[in-house]
């Protein structure tokens, strides 16, 4: 047995007043209709709740909407940020890789630099070591000693120089008396020795002016010869420098060396080529 509903619009004229009834009729003819009355009212609060359940709901996902749509737009403006960043953080590298060869270079650079610094400055230092031959010109050898200090007396040619061994200072020129008139070598003294008649009373070998260079470094050279120097007190020498010239009559050396205030044998130290 079907069933329908039938919404019925009946007049009452007499109350100015429209019914509307809703009936349940049946397609069975025997089947008595059954009338169900709907009150307007309660149509007209379905009809608004249901708007107004229709407005809420365009409303929540309209706003929905928007808070989706910000998030998106929060989204791609990050991921632009994101690719801006990661674009300087590429440049940022390309730069780091390009300083860090530039550094690698410097490096390098560096430390060439810091070779030649510890060659120059052992080359420096050796300058300021008595190693150099004390005559210009070959010359013969005899080591001796002044009491207990050994000496090496060199002769060369009239001609030739007394060079400096190294660099260093003028520290003395000791003229020492010349010889008596009978002939004998006068008496007189090495410089910081007595002269009181002590057992470190020595003689300088009769030789007339003595020079004695400081190297700075322990290293003292001391340079006996008849001439007349050719520095004096206080000067500043290099390698080489002139300090006697030889002349006829004039032309042996005696040569002493200290290191760290003792006397040793200058041939320890004095490279001889050729």
């Amino acid at each position: 047995m079907a069933s329908r509903f039938v919404y019925v619009l009946k007049d009452s004229k007499h109350r100015k007043k429209i019914n509307r009834q809703m009936i349940v009729a049946s397609s069975d003819v025997n089947e008595r209709i059954r009338p169900v009355v709907v009150h307007k009212g309660l149509i007209w609060f379905g009809v608004i709740f249901l708007a107004i359940f229709i407005g809420i709901s365009i409303g929540y996902f309209a706003n929905e909407a928007g808070i989706i749509n910000g998030y998106n737009e929060s989204i791609n403006i990050r991921n632009a940020r994101i690719s801006e960043l990661e674009s300087q953080i590429s440049t940022l590298n390309s730069t780091i890789a390009s300083k860090d060869t530039e550094i690698q270079a410097l490096s390098q650079t560096v430390n060439a630099k810091s070779e030649e610094l510890g060659t120059l400055s052992a080359q420096i230092e050796n300058m300021y070591v008595p190693t150099d031959f004390p005559m210009s010109g070959s010359a013969s050898m005899n080591l001796t000693s002044d009491g207990d200090i050994p000496v090496v007396i060199f002769t060369g040619s009239e001609g030739d120089y007394v060079r400096a061994t190294a660099c260093g200072t003028v520290t003395e020129i000791r003229t020492n008396p010349k010889r008596n008139d009978n002939g004998s070598i006068a008496e007189y003294y090495v410089a910081g020795e007595s002269t009181d008649g002590s057992d470190k009373e020595v003689k300088d070998l009769g030789f007339y002016n003595v020079i004695t260079i400081d190297h700075g470094n322990g290293y003292m050279t001391v340079y006996m010869n008849d001439g007349d120097p050719v520095v004096s007190e206080g000067d500043t020498v290099s390698v080489g420098n002139t300090l006697y010239n030889l002349k006829t009559g004039n032309t042996a050396l005696g040569y002493e060396m200290l290191r760290n205030g003792e006397y040793i044998d200058p041939n320890e130290v004095m490279i001889i080529s050729g």
